[in-house]
């Protein structure tokens, strides 16, 4: 009995997470000093997509522009993945599960590539604040704008 209660209990794992994509375009080129704080303008998504019936594709994709008087400093472009097997869990709370925990969850990860990648670059290294995935979700939800809920799997993701 036990043993058909285990089978049955929901389940989350994240299997694999790593970079999908990575770019970084320097337009400053090294040995430059900055003499004054660039203006830094950062953009947060994240997508799923079902693979198979237990299986996810998480994608966060973190885009950040910095310039100074209107003249392009970088461009870091990052989509870091995580693949998920989901068993045993409500329809409902598929999408919260894939779209607020689990970029929760690969944010640090993605974070650190980001400084590290600005660092090497010659930059001091750029660290994203922590990001509220869930009232990104939910703001992104009620407009309509970027987050929609694919009807066959339940999915939420950018449009």
């Amino acid at each position: 009995m036990s043993e058909i209660r285990a089978q049955l209990e929901p389940s989350y794992n994240i299997l694999a997470q790593g970079i999908r994509d990575l770019s970084f375009e320097n337009h400053l080129g090294f040995g430059v000093v900055l003499e004054e704080q660039p203006e830094i303008d950062i953009d947060i998504q994240a997508n799923g997509k079902k693979i198979d019936d237990e299986t996810y594709e998480v994608v966060l994709m973190i885009n950040v522009e910095a310039k100074q008087e209107e003249k392009t400093l970088f461009i870091a472009e990052l989509e870091y993945m995580g693949l998920c097997q989901v068993r045993h869990v409500p329809e409902e709370v598929m999408p919260s599960l894939l779209m607020i925990q689990t970029p929760s969850l690969l944010f640090p990860f993605a974070r650190q590539i980001i400084a590290d990648v600005t660092s090497n670059a010659g930059f001091p290294p750029l660290f994203l604040q922590p990001v509220d995935f869930a009232a990104l979700f939910h703001s992104q939800a009620q407009e309509g704008e970027t987050q929609t809920i694919d009807e066959n799997t339940g999915v939420a993701g950018t449009a």
